[in-house]
C-alpha cells in the first residue's frame, strides 16, 4: 500500500499543497482528451464536432487536435456554437 507524505512546516503544522502552474498541460488535445476535459464521451465529442457545436479543431497532417487554451476560453464563454464562437474571435 502506498502512503502519501505530508509536508510539515518547522513548527509541525502542515504546509499547503503547491498550486499547479498554469500552462503545464499539453497545448493540443486529442479528441479523447478534449472530450474527457469536458466530461463527455468520445462519441458525443465527435457528434458535437460534426454538428458544429464545439470549436474548430486544428489539423496536423492527419491528426485532429484542439487547442487547450481555446477550449478553456470556450467553456468560460458558455460553450457557444462554433459559428458564434468564431464570430466572437
Amino acid at each position: 500500500m502506498a502512503t502519501m507524505r505530508r509536508s510539515l512546516a518547522t513548527d509541525g503544522s502542515e504546509l499547503p499543497e503547491p498550486a499547479p502552474e498554469l500552462g503545464t498541460g499539453p497545448l493540443l488535445l486529442t479528441a479523447r482528451q478534449a472530450a474527457s476535459l469536458c466530461s463527455r464521451s468520445l462519441r458525443t465529442w465527435r457528434s458535437w464536432d460534426a454538428a458544429g457545436l464545439i470549436p474548430r479543431p486544428v489539423r496536423v497532417n492527419r491528426t485532429v487536435l484542439w487547442r487547450s487554451h481555446e477550449l478553456a476560453d470556450w467553456i468560460a464563454a458558455g460553450c457557444p456554437r462554433r459559428a458564434e464562437w468564431e464570430a466572437r474571435r
